[in-house]
């Protein structure tokens, strides 16, 4: 079956693999934001995508490293970046959630900041629900795969292995 009609499966993934595609789809509204968004803010969020699909590629997202980003992300949340910055928020919080599964049972808290990822994401500036859940079922395929082949269980991080399948996330162009 065509994985845009499977999108409640994606709490099966692996934990870390459910945040990385909260953090894929909140990259992508971020290069939605128009471009009259502050250059170093837009640096600062992208600097965050970058150490959320690291934490989710070597798992050890302690809250003694995650505590700076949420600081970054908190100082941009309601302000100009919109629900770009509220699914970057979410993100963040799934990645933490995900490593506090290992030593925690919290694995609800990462499923839901994950879909609340989704939901902001589908609120942003330039993406419609429509197109958040097409993307989404692109994204999910690719780590569905990738993590079967891997061997990645649920709690495991997604290794560079998963994270080399997986297409990049790039802006859109001005065609």
């Amino acid at each position: 079956m065509a994985a845009i009609f499977e999108l409640d499966a994606i709490r099966e993934l692996p934990l870390y693999a459910q945040a990385f595609l909260a953090s894929r789809m909140a990259r992508r509204a971020l290069f939605l934001l128009p471009k009259t968004f502050p250059e170093n803010d837009r640096a600062a969020l992208i600097g965050v995508y970058d150490a959320l699909d690291a934490f989710c590629r070597d798992g050890g997202a302690s809250m003694k490293k995650m505590r700076p980003i949420y600081d970054r992300v908190g100082g941009l949340r309601g302000g100009a970046a919109g629900e770009a910055a509220e699914a970057l928020y979410w993100a963040v919080d799934a990645t933490a959630s995900a490593e506090a599964a290992n030593d925690f049972p919290v694995d609800q808290t990462c499923i839901r900041d994950v879909q609340n990822a989704f939901a902001a994401a589908s609120r942003a500036d330039g993406l419609s629900p429509l197109q958040v859940r097409t993307l989404l079922a692109g994204d999910f395929d690719q780590l569905r795969f990738a993590c079967g082949e891997a061997g990645i269980g649920f709690y495991d991080a997604l290794g560079g292995h998963v994270m080399g399948r997986m297409a990049p996330v790039q802006p859109p162009d001005d065609r």
